[in-house]
């Protein structure tokens, strides 16, 4: 498995319905998961969350200080990347990437999770 092969042993995948026995049904919007749960957070869905600051606020409560946050989008301007690295207020932005994800040309943001109060 492709996780096995980066090290990835125990990894948690969330969806609005459930695809077990690797996906567990949740609301992103309301993650059933402890503060600071997680290494790492990933999504390629942010673009259709109904709420997307509300689905960056519970990434960031989820993943603890000092882990990463990474969000894949279409293709997009430089604009539209400091828009979307702004929703993320505890973190701060550490790489923006070209990527190919499932043969859609995407950019990578990846955001480290700080100690920041808000």
């Amino acid at each position: 498995m492709a996780m096995a092969q980066i090290e990835l042993s125990d990894v948690t995948a969330v969806e609005l319905v459930d695809s077990l026995p690797l996906v567990r049904r949740a609301d992103p919007h309301n993650l059933p998961f402890f503060d600071g749960a997680f290494d790492f957070a990933f999504t390629a869905h942010l673009d259709d969350a109904l709420f997307p600051w509300r689905v960056v606020e519970e990434m960031e409560r989820t993943v603890r200080r000092g882990g990463f946050c990474v969000v894949a989008v279409d293709e997009c301007g430089g604009d539209d990347v400091r828009e979307i690295a702004r929703l993320f207020l505890k973190s701060k932005l550490v790489d923006v990437a070209n990527v190919t994800l499932e043969g859609s040309k995407m950019i990578s943001i990846l955001l480290k999770v700080q100690d920041f109060k808000t």
